[in-house]
């Protein structure tokens, strides 16, 4: 029997989806994924989002603006609305990226700032991308985020102090996708070993950080199962007892998706 898995981070929304979503969504079951977050970036594809989940009902809709559209993002009233909806599992994907600067650092730090608030008043967790931001990130979860709330920091790709230091201050999951399969990623291969289990999850972040053997190539959900397979190598543990344990941890982040 293959093992449960749920992949916490996607992006089913995208266009690169259009053309054949329902096979994808087929794919998956087929590879033990009982479950997908897809998380918006903006409110189109947070609506879009939402009218998968209508569709499929192993997809979980987050919604949220992206750091890199946080200049276009508005007052945000369409984001409470949305949050109404019983379905949405958390408000994501939300967060700072320094690398691109598509929107001032100020705006984003203003945005990311008020999705925490909304996500705090409705008691949901939050999604959230931190990209050569780890100060600022630090910085604006300690103004508007406490540690009893629900949160992850996805497609980490940091190393081990970074991670150790989000979860005992925040206690925060962090969420490992295709970058651990990269043969040159050694730091990460270490922070994936040593970091503790009850706070990994695993993701996707289709359609991108395809994992190895498929780099270059569209990611998908049922990709997932290769990102266990290697953090289960770097652990030295089975496949089926990391994906039980992520899959577990992924239940406790997201109590919504909690009956799989």
């Amino acid at each position: 029997m293959t093992a449960a898995l749920v992949d916490t981070h996607a992006h089913l929304d995208d266009g690169a989806f259009a053309a054949d979503v329902d096979d994808v969504v087929a794919r998956a079951r087929a590879s033990g994924v009982i479950g997908i977050v897809s998380a918006g970036q903006d409110a189109a594809s947070s609506s879009k989002a939402r009218a998968l989940a209508e569709r499929f009902d192993i997809i979980a809709p987050a919604v949220g603006v992206h750091p890199h559209l946080a200049a276009s993002a508005g007052d945000l009233s369409w984001l409470r609305a949305a949050a109404a909806d019983p379905r949405i599992v958390a408000i994501g994907e939300i967060g700072l990226d320094f690398h691109y600067d598509f929107s001032p650092r100020d705006v984003q730090r203003a945005v990311f700032s008020q999705q925490l608030d909304v996500a705090g008043e409705l008691g949901l967790p939050v999604i959230m991308h931190n990209r050569e931001s780890d100060d600022d990130l630090r910085a604006a979860l300690r103004a508007h985020y406490t540690r009893d709330r629900l949160g992850v920091i996805h497609c980490f790709t940091g190393d081990y102090d970074s991670g150790a230091r989000f979860i005992e201050e925040f206690d925060v999951y962090l969420g490992l996708g295709g970058a651990i399969t990269f043969k040159n990623a050694a730091a990460l291969h270490d922070a994936a070993a040593r970091l503790p289990i009850d706070r990994l999850v695993l993701e996707t972040d289709c359609p991108y950080m395809t994992p190895a053997p498929h780099r270059g190539s569209r990611n998908e959900p049922a990709y997932v199962a290769l990102s266990c397979a290697r953090l289960a190598q770097l652990r030295g543990e089975t496949p089926q007892a990391i994906a039980a344990a992520t899959t577990e941890n992924a239940r406790r982040l997201f109590p919504k998706i909690a009956g799989g």
